[in-house]
Order: C-alpha cells, then sequence, then structure tokens
C-alpha cells in the first residue's frame, strides 16, 4: 500500500483523495497551513471533507512527508515554489514530489532542481479538466523524470495519467497554453453576457449560440476557423470593431473585443486570403503555418 501526503486539500486535493480512496490501495495523510480567514465552520468543513475521503490530518508538515512515497503538491500556484523548497529536504529518498498547481514554468524547473538535490524526485503535474464532477475521471498530464513512476502510483479508475516526453515544465506549459482559450473564453463569456443584459438581450444571446455548428469537438472547430480566416479575417476584424462600440455604448470597457478585433486583424494583414488566392484552404495545417511564418517575418527585427 503507498502512503500519499497531500499538502494543501482544497477542491483539487479532496477530488483525488475520493478517487485514490476508492481503489483501497493508499494510506492518505495531508497537512495543510493555518489559514487565519478560516473561520471555526470553514475549520470544521475542511476537516469533514479529510475524513470523508479518508484523509488523516497531521499538524507538522515533517510528519506529514515521512515515510511518505508520494507527496501531492496542491497548493495554489504562488506559493507551489516555497513550498517545493520547505519540502525538498524533508522528503525520504527517492520519494515522488508530484506539483499538480498551476505555477509559472520558471517555478516547476526551479523546484524540480531543488528536489532533485534533496534525493527526491520531481514530476510536473497538469489537470486538464475539471475535478467538480463526482464520477469524471482526473485527467492528468505529467513530464519529468518521475512522470511514469506517479502514472503507477496514481493508478486508479478516477485518475488518469498520461506521460509527456521532455522536462520538469513541459507538462505546465501545455496546461497554459490550453487556457488561453479556455480560460480566455470564460473571460469572453462574461464581457459578452454583461453587455448583452445591459441591453436586455442575455436570453435571446444565449439561445443565439446554438445548434450543429456549436456541437463539435475542438479539433473540429479550430480547424473551421482557421481554414475560415484564411478568407474572412479582415471582414471578421472589421465586424469585431463595432461590436467593441457596442459593449462600450453598455456603460462596459470592453477588453476582450477590441484585443480579438486586433488579432484578427494581424491575420489579415499577413496577405493569407492572398496566399489562397480568396478560396477556403483544404487543410488547417497550412493555415497555421503560414501565420507562423509571417507572423515570425513581422516580429523580426530589420537588418542595418
Amino acid at each position: 500500500m503507498a502512503l500519499v501526503a497531500f499538502i494543501g486539500f482544497g477542491e483539487l486535493g479532496a477530488a483525488l483523495a475520493r478517487r485514490l480512496g476508492d481503489s483501497g490501495a493508499h494510506e492518505m495523510r495531508a497537512w495543510t497551513r493555518d489559514r487565519p480567514d478560516l473561520d471555526a465552520a470553514g475549520l470544521a468543513a475542511r476537516t469533514e471533507r479529510m475524513r470523508a475521503a479518508g484523509v488523516e490530518r497531521i499538524a507538522t508538515l515533517e510528519d506529514a512527508l515521512r515515510g511518505a512515497d508520494l507527496v501531492l503538491s496542491v497548493v495554489s500556484g504562488e506559493s507551489a515554489r516555497e513550498v517545493a523548497e520547505r519540502s525538498a529536504g524533508l522528503l525520504d529518498n527517492d520519494a515522488l514530489y508530484a506539483d499538480l498547481t498551476a505555477a509559472p514554468v520558471a517555478d516547476k524547473e526551479a523546484s524540480a532542481k531543488v528536489v532533485g538535490r534533496s534525493g527526491g524526485r520531481y514530476v510536473d503535474g497538469a489537470v486538464l479538466g475539471t475535478v467538480a464532477v463526482p464520477d469524471a475521471k482526473i485527467p492528468i498530464v505529467a513530464s519529468g523524470d518521475g512522470a511514469p513512476a506517479l502514472q503507477e502510483l496514481a493508478a486508479c479508475k478516477g485518475i488518469s495519467v498520461e506521460t509527456l516526453d521532455g522536462p520538469p515544465g513541459r507538462a505546465t506549459q501545455l496546461k497554459l497554453l490550453r487556457s488561453v482559450y479556455m480560460k480566455g473564453r470564460d473571460a469572453l463569456v462574461v464581457e459578452t453576457l454583461l453587455a448583452a443584459r445591459r441591453c436586455g438581450l442575455e436570453e435571446r444571446l444565449v439561445a443565439s449560440i446554438e445548434g450543429p455548428g456549436e456541437r463539435v469537438s475542438f479539433a473540429d472547430l479550430s480547424d473551421r476557423t482557421l481554414r475560415s480566416l484564411a478568407v474572412h479575417a479582415g471582414r471578421r476584424a472589421e465586424e469585431l470593431d463595432s461590436s467593441t462600440d457596442v459593449v462600450r455604448g453598455t456603460g462596459i470597457a470592453p477588453l476582450l473585443a477590441p484585443a480579438a478585433a486586433e488579432t484578427l486583424r494581424r491575420v489579415a494583414e499577413t496577405g493569407v486570403r492572398e496566399a489562397f488566392d480568396g478560396r477556403r484552404p483544404e487543410s488547417s495545417a497550412e493555415v497555421l503555418a503560414l501565420l507562423d511564418e509571417r507572423f515570425s517575418e513581422a516580429a523580426a527585427p530589420e537588418s542595418e
């Protein structure tokens, strides 16, 4: 039976513990910092989450990590590096330290070095999905030398660990690039619906973004989008300029609409429409390769 120690125990920690507990192959404990913002009710709720997941609360970090086969750091991203540095000297030799935080790539790389120097095995882990659905499998991608070991130690019905070739930081790079779309989409929903609400069009707008065209995989969506932009990027930038005026007219300072307009204007200015003779290309890969090349040319300094 593997001994798993959690550092932190919020929503992610609780979700992982429930799934690991269901496997019957893990003994679990957790250490959390004292939080002055938690009142008695909050402390009681946290203790109950641990109890319900079969996790023993340990008073000190030293005692929590002693003898642990696997340490799961599920603290905030801003605390991840400090916690790794504090934990490194407390790990048993060859213990696995899996950092599942959303810390910056540079912090993950630095944490990997300090854990490695102390004899531990560092894993850069990234959760690529929601943990809020109780019965859903939690998808984790992991990089670094310890990634295969995490795949083995965390193996259970409710957790899927996929290894990614590359050093620590690679998995986080994937997660944060994914967040450009996923979290950017969240922000778009806020800006769109706030403006629609002020126009009295919230329900009608929500109903309008519906239909088979919106029920596609991201692979299909991205392919369709890139091929279409090869022809229509300029026109869509102009439409977003008008959208910006509408949002501004509601009294909301538009942030995303003008940024989106500028991005599409940059696409149009690469000459992508002319490159494909005004026709929709057969492959989105062609469009992406051309944009990559021409964006690079535009960013390159002029030779003297």
